[in-house]
């Protein structure tokens, strides 16, 4: 279970940038690492896992993985308190992190800037709420299968999708991430559409719906061509919709990373998506994104955002 974003701001934020112990100024970026900055390590107070340095715990994994349970270290400082647990125990780390903290409050108050901390802050729910209901971490193993010659999508995945849907339009949103929430917007609205598009011809089979075949539905048809027809258009239409959101969301997960976390996302790499097998039994990976110019239009030329 990865740290999620408001975690990690809460974290960074409030230690000033720095290693806990030495105060060396850090960064998230690795690109960075070469320069000026140290990489930071987000250490974990009780280990992660019980077999990690000081594990023995009854945390659940989520309190392993929150805020209260983290201290930003520089590498030199993280490997040292792993190695040697006797002189680092939980309760010296807790400490160490508090006195800190006070530290980064009564002494970069000024070049620290709080209020941006707290704007961050508060769009970085919005970021873990993407992150679950749009199941970024497994992106291309999702959309696969919605863009299948049989596409099929998880029983909990419409449900979800509009969920995010509602979190992004009632979400209020500091000026200062401007562009944020218009990707945040246009990704909500195309997989809610896409979600929405597939429902009008799906059956629920187990615990995935898969698309309706409506021109087989009788014994004889006589409409046969046509419904076929139809069919072929609209399941051309939730094909589209998902291409168009996985644009969407490389350009979510882009902005995300220049304004609030370089770090987001950025051993995985971009969102991909796989089409087939075709006739030939080929599959075609592809990476979609916008143009500059398309992203200056959104989410202007969606309909009802």
């Amino acid at each position: 279970m990865a740290i999620n974003q408001k975690e990690l701001k809460l974290l960074w934020g409030r230690s000033g940038n720095r290693c806990a112990i030495c105060k060396k100024l850090l960064t998230q970026d690795k690109e960075a690492v070469t320069g000026a900055f140290t990489l930071g390590e987000q250490a974990h107070i009780i280990g992660e896992k019980s077999d990690a340095p000081r594990g023995d715990s009854t945390l659940s994994t989520a309190e392993r993985n929150s805020y209260h349970n983290l201290i930003l270290l520089c590498p030199t400082h993280h490997t040292e308190i792993d190695k040697n647990t006797e002189d680092w125990p939980v309760e010296k780390l807790h400490i160490t992190k508090s006195k800190h903290e006070l530290w980064v409050m009564e002494t970069l108050s000024e070049s620290v800037d709080l209020y941006k901390i707290a704007q961050e802050t508060s769009v970085t729910n919005i970021i873990d709420t993407a992150v679950v209901l749009c199941d970024l971490e497994h992106w291309k193993e999702w959309t696969s299968g919605a863009l299948a010659p049989d596409p099929h999508w998880n029983k909990d995945k419409p449900e979800d999708l509009f969920k995010f849907r509602l979190k992004v339009m009632s979400a209020i949103w500091p000026n200062a991430f401007d562009e944020l929430r218009r990707s945040a917007t246009t990704l909500s609205f195309l997989l809610n559409e896409a979600a929405m598009k597939f429902m009008e011809h799906s059956e629920l089979i187990d615990d995935l719906y898969w698309a309706f075949k409506f021109y087989k539905r009788f014994g004889w048809n006589e409409n046969y061509d046509e419904d076929l027809r139809q069919y072929e258009s609209w399941l051309n239409e939730c094909y589209a919709l998902i291409r168009e959101s996985s644009k969407a969301a490389n350009w979510f997960a882009d902005v995300v990373r220049r304004d609030i976390n370089p770090m987001f996302f950025a051993d995985k790499g971009k969102f991909l998506i796989v089409e087939g097998p075709f006739e030939d039994l080929t599959h075609r990976t592809s990476l979609l994104e916008y143009t500059q110019e398309e992203i200056l239009m959104l989410p202007g030329r969606l309909q009802d955002v």
